[in-house]
């Protein structure tokens, strides 16, 4: 892509200028360059990314998209250069407006609708977004993307939205802890007492291990009966001590009797907790965190 001046950089005269844009924008608004590095933002956008604006300058705009999502929001890009045309002036301009995600500094990813255009500021083309949150509880529109991001039973991430997640602090080298947790006899429930009460400890235990991980961390149904906790440093203080966090996760999820109708059943979960090394790739981690479940499934009695 191309402004006319690719290899100038942002002159502090055009920072001061963009600084004055966006706060007299009355929404959250971002302005980026051409070339895609963050160049201002107010303080509702400060908001909705849960990050200060002296921390969003100078960055990336794929910090703040979930990864998942980078390749469209390319397309997003390429779509403005040829609405709005760096010479010439077109009949009508409209600035594309879409549902999107983006994603907080502590790892949540929320949607928003964006509305992005291109303006020149103090004689430079840059890409303007203004986000507004979406409430899906409000607004329809969102229950598509929830229902396909969301397991049925237990409203926890499905496997594939779960990974990504996992995938973009692997990319972007983090550390990472990942607990694979398995419940126990999970066929023994479904035959002694009906699927109806396999299905209530399922949602018992997504929903406890949901309620104990720390805002910030990613808890997904991965198959079946098993589940996925991942958390990344800086996160609500977790600990990386592997023996320490299985203990927890098996504590948050076993620790009471799941009622269902007059009985109360025990529960029980294997947990298999991986630290990623270095250089190792997410599916390494997750093969590791499975082996070591399993591993914790044979050295207990069953």
């Amino acid at each position: 892509m191309s402004d006319g001046i690719l290899d100038e950089a942002i002159t502090d005269e055009q920072r001061a200028a963009v600084a004055i844009f966006v706060a007299c924008v009355p929404m959250a608004a971002m302005v980026h360059s051409m070339q895609f590095e963050v160049v201002g933002a107010n303080g509702l956008c400060e908001e909705v990314l849960d990050c200060p604006v002296a921390s969003m300058v100078g960055r990336p705009v794929a910090d703040f998209v979930p990864l998942g999502d980078r390749a469209s929001a390319k397309q997003m890009a390429a779509q403005l250069e040829h609405r709005y045309p760096a010479t010439g002036s077109p009949d009508v301009v409209r600035p594309i407006g879409a549902l999107r995600r983006v994603r907080r500094s502590d790892g949540e990813v929320v949607s928003c609708w964006m509305h992005v255009g291109i303006s020149t500021i103090a004689g430079r083309r840059f890409i303007v977004a203004l986000l507004d949150l979406v409430n899906p509880v409000v607004d329809d529109t969102v229950h598509w993307r929830d229902r396909a991001e969301r397991d049925d039973l237990t409203g926890l991430l499905r496997r594939g939205p779960l990974l990504a997640h996992v995938d973009e602090w692997v990319v972007a080298g983090r550390p990472v802890a990942l607990a694979f947790v398995d419940v126990d006899r999970l066929k023994s429930i479904n035959d002694s007492h009906g699927h109806a009460a396999g299905d209530a400890v399922l949602e018992a235990a997504g929903r406890r291990l949901q309620q104990w991980s720390p805002r910030g961390s990613i808890v997904g149904r991965y198959a079946g009966d098993e589940f996925v906790f991942a958390v990344t440093d800086g996160v609500g203080g977790t600990s990386f001590d592997g023996a320490r966090l299985a203990e927890s996760v098996r504590s948050a999820i076993c620790s009471e009797p799941v009622p269902f109708g007059s009985r109360l059943l025990g529960v029980s979960v294997s947990v298999g907790v991986a630290v990623r090394e270095p250089e190792e790739s997410s599916e390494r981690l997750i093969q590791r965190a499975d082996e070591l479940m399993y591993r914790d499934k044979a050295s207990r009695p069953t």
